[in-house]
């Protein structure tokens, strides 16, 4: 019989802050139960025991794997097989499972990786019957390679968490995006989701969904959760990885019926991509009134600068690289007349340019899907005004932080930084530079 090659795991600790707000929210409960459905460490009952918990170990990841290796010693097992297998293999398992208790926190790990969506839906319907009003599942998504079975996961303290991997799949992997984890998960709520932040395991996310028994997910419903895809005609220039615009993307899946500013031009392609996630689509189209001369005090008065109506609040504004081609006072303007059409969670797309690279005019930024932009070759760049970077943008808007940034990442055009900024509601004066 075939067997599997040779590989060897890698091991390493990492800070993980989903635990941390698992940690956080146990406190609150005086019952403390937690379901772990990875193997037993002593590690982990060692945390969860100075904290007053009940911890119980179902070792349903160590199965999951056991199936997949099997898999891997019959080298020509079919995907679909292999998924029937561990189907049944959980199936089996449920049947035996008796509690009658209720537990506040679901540890679910990587398990999700290695199930097609529709086993996902129908294990946690299964262990819903375990859980009661907004027990917590936590979750881990892998971004760059599935490991060829799932890891394993020692808890050291309220961010440490002990992780060994086994080496990557070769195969095609079940990795699922956020939104189709949502989309499957009917009854649970996007809580907390933690991806890229300092420390953590490269290529790992952690998401918290809370469970609402009595309220169903009806952002499930819709076909925002699905990948976006627009017309499949040729869209001009060079594609860009945009990690940016994959946040804003997770983001706006779980919002009901959001808003969406986008301050450029109405591009077809850009509305038809905005409408998988809303049909309140505001384009301000700001550059041309800009390059016509509008005035500080214009940009500050003008009621239909935005052309949505009074009050309307937006929970995603589209900046591009307008902000690049605004004066100080104009910039400052602009905030001024933004701040009424936002609100505390509002994320605002910005696009810096490196250096002198910045182009004389505002190039028209085409999206292909979620994670990809097209940017139109540039022939003749900005001479008549210093270049904007983030560090000045921060200062002309005074109050502002920025919550991502993404440069030099793989698959980005070199001289083109993307952020995502929040603007405090408190009105400023202007800052000097």
């Amino acid at each position: 019989m075939p067997q599997p090659p040779e590989t060897e795991s890698i091991e390493a600790s990492y800070r993980f802050p989903g635990i941390r707000f698992i940690a956080q929210s146990l406190n609150r409960h005086t019952s403390r139960r937690v379901l772990d459905l990875g193997p037993a460490s002593a590690a982990s009952f060692n945390f969860f025991m100075h904290k007053g918990c009940t911890l119980r170990y179902e070792n349903v990841t160590q199965g999951v794997g056991d199936q997949l290796l099997l898999a891997q010693i019959a080298l020509d097992t079919p995907v679909e097989e292999t998924q029937q297998s561990i189907r049944r293999f959980i199936e089996s398992y449920l049947m035996s499972f008796r509690s009658h208790q209720k537990f506040d926190v679901v540890l679910a790990w990587d398990l999700f990786n290695y199930l097609d969506l529709a086993s996902v839906e129908w294990l946690m319907s299964k262990l819903s019957a375990f859980c009661h009003d907004q027990s917590l599942l936590h979750s881990l998504r892998y971004s760059q390679g599935v490991p060829v079975r799932p890891g394993l996961f020692q808890i050291l303290s309220d961010y440490q968490v002990k992780v060994q991997l086994p080496p990557k799949s070769s195969t095609k992997a079940l990795s699922h995006s956020l939104p189709d984890l949502i989309r499957h998960l009917p009854f649970y709520h996007l809580d907390s989701s933690f991806t890229q932040q300092t420390g953590m395991a490269p290529g790992l996310s952690e998401d918290v969904l809370r469970y609402f028994p009595e309220r169903k997910n009806r952002i499930r419903q819709t076909a925002k959760l699905d990948k976006p895809a627009v017309s499949k005609t040729a869209l001009p220039g060079s594609p860009h990885r945009s990690y940016a615009l994959a946040t804003l993307c997770d983001h706006l899946s779980h919002i009901e019926s959001p808003r969406i500013l986008d301050l450029g031009a109405p591009i077809p392609s850009n509305l038809e991509f905005y409408r998988q996630f809303s049909d309140q689509i505001t384009f301000a189209n700001l550059y041309p009134r800009l390059l016509n001369g509008l005035s500080a005090d214009d940009l500050a008065q003008a009621e239909d600068i935005f052309h949505c109506k009074s009050g309307e609040q937006f929970d995603v504004v589209m900046a591009w690289a307008i902000l690049g081609y605004c004066s100080q006072e104009q910039l400052h303007a602009l905030k001024k007349r933004l701040l009424p059409h936002i609100h505390n969670q509002t994320k605002i797309h910005v696009i810096i340019y490196a250096g002198h690279t910045q182009p004389s005019a505002p190039d028209q930024y085409f999206i292909k899907d979620s994670d990809t932009l097209h940017l139109p070759d540039v022939h003749a760049y900005c001479s008549t005004q210093p270049p904007l970077t983030a560090i000045r943008l921060l200062k002309l808007l005074g109050d502002a932080s920025y919550e991502h940034s993404f440069i030099l990442k793989p698959g980005m055009s070199p001289d083109f930084f993307e952020h995502i900024l929040v603007l405090q509601k408190a009105p400023i004066g202007v800052p000097s530079l």
